[in-house]
């Protein structure tokens, strides 16, 4: 969808719009230790750590709700007049087992969902509980076989 707006407004165009949102973002970041970055392309990372689910909902419909405010014209969208945002949200306390592309990769999946449900929409998706599981073990074996060798 952003490449439509590339493609009708331009590149340089098109980074303003991204340097407007990521400014939108980070007015909703009310803490110290809260983060929005640029995660690639057109998409941003939100990092909330010691938030609930719940609140990094309310932080996440905030940031919808602001990106709209902005009103930044999206001649060829579909979906609004102006540019709105998807959002997926995830959350789980980290173990040092665990990858962080668990985390990343729940979150791609909650946007994804929130692309297909319609777009300039807030959506969640829990972790799977088995995949943790099933890292942390592998994780915890692959360690001690590396102690057992040596």
């Amino acid at each position: 969808w952003f490449k439509r707006y590339n493609d009708h407004h331009g590149h340089q165009e098109g980074d303003c719009c991204l340097q407007h949102v990521a400014k939108a973002l980070e007015k909703e970041l009310k803490r110290g230790g809260d983060l929005v970055a640029r995660y690639g392309g057109e998409e941003f990372v939100a990092l909330l750590p010691n938030t609930s689910k719940e609140g990094a909902l309310k932080v996440a419909q905030k940031m919808c709700n602001r990106i709209e405010e902005l009103e930044i014209a999206h001649i060829p969208s579909e979906t609004s007049d102006f540019v709105t945002i998807s959002i997926g949200v995830t959350s789980f306390v980290p173990e040092a087992d665990l990858p962080l592309s668990i985390l990343v990769g729940t979150a791609d999946k909650a946007m994804y969902m929130a692309k297909r449900k319609g777009r300039n929409t807030v959506m969640i998706k829990e972790v799977a509980t088995c995949e943790c599981q099933d890292r942390h073990v592998q994780n915890r074996f692959v360690r001690k076989q590396s102690a057992l060798n040596n």
